[in-house]
Protein backbone atom coordinates (compact mmCIF):
# COMPACT_ATOMS: atom_id res chain seq x y z
CA UNK A 1 0.00 0.00 0.00
CA UNK A 2 1.20 3.38 -1.08
CA UNK A 3 2.40 6.26 1.96
CA UNK A 4 -0.32 8.11 0.42
CA UNK A 5 -3.21 5.58 0.71
CA UNK A 6 -2.01 4.81 4.03
CA UNK A 7 -2.26 8.48 5.26
CA UNK A 8 -5.42 9.33 3.46
CA UNK A 9 -6.75 6.10 5.55
CA UNK A 10 -5.25 7.24 8.87
CA UNK A 11 -6.98 10.49 7.79
CA UNK A 12 -10.23 9.24 7.03
CA UNK A 13 -10.46 7.75 10.61
CA UNK A 14 -8.65 10.65 11.88
CA UNK A 15 -12.31 12.25 11.07
CA UNK A 16 -14.53 9.78 12.21
CA UNK A 17 -13.16 10.01 15.48
CA UNK A 18 -13.05 13.57 15.31
CA UNK A 19 -16.54 13.97 14.95
CA UNK A 20 -17.33 11.09 17.59
CA UNK A 21 -15.56 12.82 20.04
CA UNK A 22 -17.10 15.94 19.25
CA UNK A 23 -20.57 14.82 19.58
CA UNK A 24 -19.98 13.14 22.80
CA UNK A 25 -18.87 16.40 24.77
CA UNK A 26 -21.68 17.52 23.33
CA UNK A 27 -23.96 14.24 25.00
CA UNK A 28 -22.09 15.80 28.03
CA UNK A 29 -23.32 19.85 28.06
CA UNK A 30 -26.58 18.54 27.39
CA UNK A 31 -26.42 16.22 30.84
CA UNK A 32 -24.54 18.21 32.82
CA UNK A 33 -24.53 21.96 31.83
CA UNK A 34 -28.10 21.91 30.28
CA UNK A 35 -27.20 23.96 27.10
CA UNK A 36 -29.56 23.92 23.81
CA UNK A 37 -28.88 23.04 21.08
CA UNK A 38 -28.95 26.05 19.13
CA UNK A 39 -26.31 27.66 21.60
CA UNK A 40 -23.98 24.89 20.05
CA UNK A 41 -24.47 25.15 16.51
CA UNK A 42 -24.35 28.95 16.28
CA UNK A 43 -20.88 28.96 18.12
CA UNK A 44 -20.02 25.86 16.47
CA UNK A 45 -20.21 27.53 12.88
CA UNK A 46 -19.72 30.85 13.32
CA UNK A 47 -16.05 30.13 14.71
CA UNK A 48 -15.31 27.37 12.89
CA UNK A 49 -16.54 28.96 10.04
CA UNK A 50 -13.78 31.86 10.64
CA UNK A 51 -11.04 29.78 11.10
CA UNK A 52 -11.67 27.16 8.17
CA UNK A 53 -12.24 30.10 5.89
CA UNK A 54 -8.91 31.75 6.81
CA UNK A 55 -7.52 28.70 6.12
CA UNK A 56 -8.90 28.27 2.53
CA UNK A 57 -7.89 31.71 1.83
CA UNK A 58 -3.89 30.85 3.08
CA UNK A 59 -4.50 27.89 0.84
CA UNK A 60 -6.62 27.73 -1.81
CA UNK A 61 -7.09 31.96 -2.40
CA UNK A 62 -7.58 31.69 -6.00
CA UNK A 63 -10.17 28.87 -5.44
CA UNK A 64 -12.09 30.53 -2.90
CA UNK A 65 -12.21 33.65 -5.03
CA UNK A 66 -13.17 31.76 -7.89
CA UNK A 67 -16.01 30.50 -6.12
CA UNK A 68 -17.11 34.07 -4.91
CA UNK A 69 -17.00 35.69 -8.23
CA UNK A 70 -18.97 33.16 -9.75
CA UNK A 71 -22.81 33.65 -9.25
CA UNK A 72 -24.02 30.94 -9.49
CA UNK A 73 -21.85 28.92 -7.54
CA UNK A 74 -21.69 31.36 -4.54
CA UNK A 75 -25.70 31.47 -4.37
CA UNK A 76 -25.58 27.68 -4.27
CA UNK A 77 -22.56 27.75 -1.40
CA UNK A 78 -25.43 30.02 0.39
CA UNK A 79 -28.12 27.22 -0.22
CA UNK A 80 -25.70 24.83 1.04
CA UNK A 81 -24.67 26.56 3.95
CA UNK A 82 -28.04 27.13 5.33
CA UNK A 83 -30.11 24.34 4.08
CA UNK A 84 -27.38 21.75 4.26
CA UNK A 85 -24.90 22.57 6.79
CA UNK A 86 -26.71 24.37 8.95
CA UNK A 87 -29.92 21.97 9.62
CA UNK A 88 -27.44 18.92 9.64
CA UNK A 89 -25.54 20.45 12.48
CA UNK A 90 -28.37 21.33 14.19
CA UNK A 91 -30.22 17.85 13.69
CA UNK A 92 -26.98 16.27 15.08
CA UNK A 93 -27.30 17.38 17.86
CA UNK A 94 -31.14 17.57 18.75
CA UNK A 95 -30.32 13.56 18.05
CA UNK A 96 -27.49 13.83 20.50
CA UNK A 97 -29.59 15.40 22.93
CA UNK A 98 -32.91 13.71 22.54
CA UNK A 99 -31.21 10.97 22.41
CA UNK A 100 -27.30 9.66 22.96
CA UNK A 101 -23.87 10.20 20.52
CA UNK A 102 -23.87 6.74 20.22
CA UNK A 103 -27.48 6.41 18.47
CA UNK A 104 -27.72 9.41 16.90
CA UNK A 105 -24.12 9.11 15.03
CA UNK A 106 -25.50 5.70 13.97
CA UNK A 107 -28.78 6.79 12.55
CA UNK A 108 -27.22 9.49 10.30
CA UNK A 109 -25.63 6.88 8.55
CA UNK A 110 -28.75 6.03 6.93
CA UNK A 111 -28.12 9.11 4.88
CA UNK A 112 -26.42 6.77 1.66
CA UNK A 113 -29.87 4.52 1.91
CA UNK A 114 -32.41 7.09 1.79
CA UNK A 115 -29.84 9.00 -1.49
CA UNK A 116 -30.52 5.81 -2.89
CA UNK A 117 -33.91 6.04 -3.25
CA UNK A 118 -33.94 9.20 -3.70
CA UNK A 119 -31.81 8.35 -7.34
CA UNK A 120 -34.44 5.10 -7.98
CA UNK A 121 -37.19 7.87 -7.73
CA UNK A 122 -35.62 10.48 -9.66
CA UNK A 123 -34.14 8.57 -12.31
CA UNK A 124 -36.90 6.19 -12.35
CA UNK A 125 -34.23 3.21 -12.03
CA UNK A 126 -34.99 -0.30 -9.76
CA UNK A 127 -32.60 -0.72 -6.90
CA UNK A 128 -29.49 -2.88 -7.67
CA UNK A 129 -29.46 -5.99 -5.77
CA UNK A 130 -26.57 -4.59 -3.10
CA UNK A 131 -28.90 -1.56 -2.81
CA UNK A 132 -32.15 -3.18 -1.85
CA UNK A 133 -30.31 -5.56 0.74
CA UNK A 134 -28.76 -2.01 2.41
CA UNK A 135 -32.29 -1.02 2.61
CA UNK A 136 -33.94 -3.53 3.87
CA UNK A 137 -30.52 -3.96 6.84
CA UNK A 138 -31.59 -0.27 7.45
CA UNK A 139 -35.31 -0.57 7.81
CA UNK A 140 -34.24 -4.01 10.47
CA UNK A 141 -30.93 -1.96 12.03
CA UNK A 142 -33.46 1.28 12.86
CA UNK A 143 -36.62 -1.27 14.13
CA UNK A 144 -35.03 -2.71 16.32
CA UNK A 145 -32.65 0.21 17.70
CA UNK A 146 -36.19 1.55 18.32
CA UNK A 147 -38.52 -0.98 19.53
CA UNK A 148 -36.08 -3.98 20.65
CA UNK A 149 -38.65 -5.86 18.93
CA UNK A 150 -41.59 -4.86 21.10
CA UNK A 151 -43.70 -3.18 18.40
CA UNK A 152 -46.30 -2.38 21.40
CA UNK A 153 -43.74 0.13 22.41
CA UNK A 154 -40.57 2.35 21.67
CA UNK A 155 -36.99 1.95 23.12
CA UNK A 156 -35.97 5.13 22.58
CA UNK A 157 -38.36 8.45 22.66
CA UNK A 158 -40.56 9.57 20.29
CA UNK A 159 -38.24 12.73 20.10
CA UNK A 160 -35.13 10.71 19.56
CA UNK A 161 -36.02 8.72 17.11
CA UNK A 162 -37.88 11.78 15.20
CA UNK A 163 -34.93 13.48 15.12
CA UNK A 164 -32.38 10.53 14.26
CA UNK A 165 -34.58 10.59 10.90
CA UNK A 166 -34.16 14.70 10.73
CA UNK A 167 -30.57 14.36 11.23
CA UNK A 168 -30.13 11.25 8.38
CA UNK A 169 -32.57 13.44 6.20
CA UNK A 170 -30.21 16.55 6.44
CA UNK A 171 -26.80 14.47 5.87
CA UNK A 172 -28.19 13.45 2.58
CA UNK A 173 -29.37 17.02 1.35
CA UNK A 174 -25.75 18.30 3.00
CA UNK A 175 -24.65 15.33 0.47
CA UNK A 176 -26.20 16.14 -2.65
CA UNK A 177 -26.89 19.63 -2.71
CA UNK A 178 -22.81 20.44 -3.07
CA UNK A 179 -21.81 17.58 -5.14
CA UNK A 180 -21.28 19.76 -8.41
CA UNK A 181 -19.08 21.96 -6.71
CA UNK A 182 -17.01 19.30 -5.11
CA UNK A 183 -16.59 18.41 -8.36
CA UNK A 184 -15.59 22.05 -9.38
CA UNK A 185 -13.79 23.14 -6.09
CA UNK A 186 -11.59 21.88 -3.65
CA UNK A 187 -13.71 20.53 -0.32
CA UNK A 188 -12.00 22.76 1.49
CA UNK A 189 -13.31 25.99 -0.16
CA UNK A 190 -16.24 24.61 -0.69
CA UNK A 191 -16.14 24.18 3.10
CA UNK A 192 -14.95 27.79 3.83
CA UNK A 193 -17.82 29.41 2.37
CA UNK A 194 -20.84 27.52 3.74
CA UNK A 195 -19.37 27.19 7.33
CA UNK A 196 -20.05 31.30 7.54
CA UNK A 197 -23.31 31.07 6.15
CA UNK A 198 -24.46 28.64 8.26
CA UNK A 199 -22.93 30.28 11.16
CA UNK A 200 -24.37 33.68 10.44
CA UNK A 201 -27.77 32.50 9.78
CA UNK A 202 -27.64 30.33 12.94
CA UNK A 203 -26.42 33.23 15.28
CA UNK A 204 -29.41 35.68 13.52
CA UNK A 205 -32.35 32.51 14.40
CA UNK A 206 -30.21 31.42 17.75
CA UNK A 207 -28.90 35.51 19.26
CA UNK A 208 -26.79 32.95 21.58
CA UNK A 209 -26.10 35.93 23.72
CA UNK A 210 -29.31 35.45 25.50
CA UNK A 211 -28.62 31.94 26.32
CA UNK A 212 -27.67 32.14 30.60
CA UNK A 213 -24.35 29.62 29.97
CA UNK A 214 -21.62 29.50 32.60
CA UNK A 215 -18.46 29.30 30.88
CA UNK A 216 -16.61 27.06 33.74
CA UNK A 217 -13.85 24.38 33.00
CA UNK A 218 -16.18 21.62 31.27
CA UNK A 219 -18.17 23.91 28.99
CA UNK A 220 -14.50 25.81 27.94
CA UNK A 221 -12.92 21.78 27.14
CA UNK A 222 -16.08 20.60 25.78
CA UNK A 223 -16.50 23.62 23.30
CA UNK A 224 -12.81 23.42 22.38
CA UNK A 225 -13.41 19.65 21.24
CA UNK A 226 -16.57 20.54 19.47
CA UNK A 227 -15.55 23.22 17.66
CA UNK A 228 -11.64 23.08 17.51
CA UNK A 229 -11.56 19.24 16.48
CA UNK A 230 -14.76 18.58 15.69
CA UNK A 231 -15.48 20.92 13.31
CA UNK A 232 -11.80 22.37 11.98
CA UNK A 233 -9.22 19.78 12.31
CA UNK A 234 -12.21 17.15 11.68
CA UNK A 235 -12.61 18.56 8.01
CA UNK A 236 -8.90 19.12 7.58
CA UNK A 237 -8.41 15.41 7.49
CA UNK A 238 -11.92 14.59 5.83
CA UNK A 239 -10.14 17.21 2.62
CA UNK A 240 -6.46 15.26 2.89
CA UNK A 241 -8.85 11.49 3.15
CA UNK A 242 -10.48 12.32 -0.02
CA UNK A 243 -7.82 13.73 -1.55
CA UNK A 244 -5.69 10.66 -0.93
CA UNK A 245 -8.34 7.65 -1.15
CA UNK A 246 -11.58 9.23 -3.02
CA UNK A 247 -14.84 10.02 -1.26
CA UNK A 248 -16.12 6.35 -0.97
CA UNK A 249 -13.57 5.02 0.99
CA UNK A 250 -13.18 8.19 3.39
CA UNK A 251 -16.69 7.86 4.13
CA UNK A 252 -16.02 4.57 5.13
CA UNK A 253 -13.10 5.49 7.19
CA UNK A 254 -15.15 8.08 8.84
CA UNK A 255 -17.23 5.03 9.69
CA UNK A 256 -14.98 5.79 13.18
CA UNK A 257 -17.21 7.69 14.16
CA UNK A 258 -20.52 5.90 15.81
CA UNK A 259 -17.82 3.46 17.18
CA UNK A 260 -15.93 5.84 18.82
CA UNK A 261 -19.15 7.70 20.23
CA UNK A 262 -20.70 4.39 21.65
CA UNK A 263 -17.23 3.27 22.97
CA UNK A 264 -16.88 6.95 24.62
CA UNK A 265 -20.53 7.62 25.86
CA UNK A 266 -20.69 4.04 27.47
CA UNK A 267 -17.27 4.31 29.43
CA UNK A 268 -17.29 8.29 30.08
CA UNK A 269 -21.49 9.38 30.47
CA UNK A 270 -22.29 5.58 31.56
CA UNK A 271 -24.71 5.03 28.57
CA UNK A 272 -26.46 1.95 28.51
CA UNK A 273 -26.81 0.04 25.20
CA UNK A 274 -28.29 -3.27 24.85
CA UNK A 275 -27.82 -6.38 22.60
CA UNK A 276 -30.67 -5.11 20.59
CA UNK A 277 -28.77 -1.71 20.13
CA UNK A 278 -25.91 -3.06 19.10
CA UNK A 279 -27.04 -5.30 16.42
CA UNK A 280 -29.17 -2.24 14.92
CA UNK A 281 -25.72 -0.85 14.93
CA UNK A 282 -24.10 -3.50 12.85
CA UNK A 283 -27.13 -3.88 10.51
CA UNK A 284 -27.15 0.37 9.78
CA UNK A 285 -23.10 0.47 9.58
CA UNK A 286 -22.95 -2.39 7.31
CA UNK A 287 -24.74 -0.68 4.30
CA UNK A 288 -21.99 1.17 3.78
CA UNK A 289 -19.76 -1.72 3.12
CA UNK A 290 -22.59 -3.98 1.16
CA UNK A 291 -22.82 -0.51 -0.80
CA UNK A 292 -19.23 -0.46 -1.28
CA UNK A 293 -18.59 -3.91 -2.28
CA UNK A 294 -21.68 -3.67 -4.71
CA UNK A 295 -20.08 -0.49 -6.03
CA UNK A 296 -23.89 1.41 -5.52
CA UNK A 297 -21.96 3.95 -3.62
CA UNK A 298 -21.83 5.90 -6.62
CA UNK A 299 -25.40 7.56 -6.20
CA UNK A 300 -24.02 7.86 -2.78
CA UNK A 301 -21.27 10.74 -2.62
CA UNK A 302 -19.50 11.56 0.82
CA UNK A 303 -20.19 14.53 1.98
CA UNK A 304 -20.36 16.00 5.76
CA UNK A 305 -20.34 19.30 6.30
Amino acid sequence: MKAGTVFGSICGAMTGICWGVSSVFGQFLFETRDVHPLWIVAIRLSIAGVLLWIFAFLTNRESLMALFHNKRDFIQAIICGIAGTMMFQLSSFYAVQTSNAGTATVLQYLAPVMIIVYVCLRTKAAPKKAEVLSIVLAVAGVFLISTHCDIGSLAMTPKGLFWGMMLAVFMSVNTVLPERLYKKYPTTVVIAWAFPFGGAAMMAIARPWHFNVQWDGAVWFSMFFIVIVGSVAAYLFYAQAIKRVGPTRSSLFASSEPVTATLMSALWLKTDFTYMDLIGFVLILSTLFILNAGKGSSNTPASRD
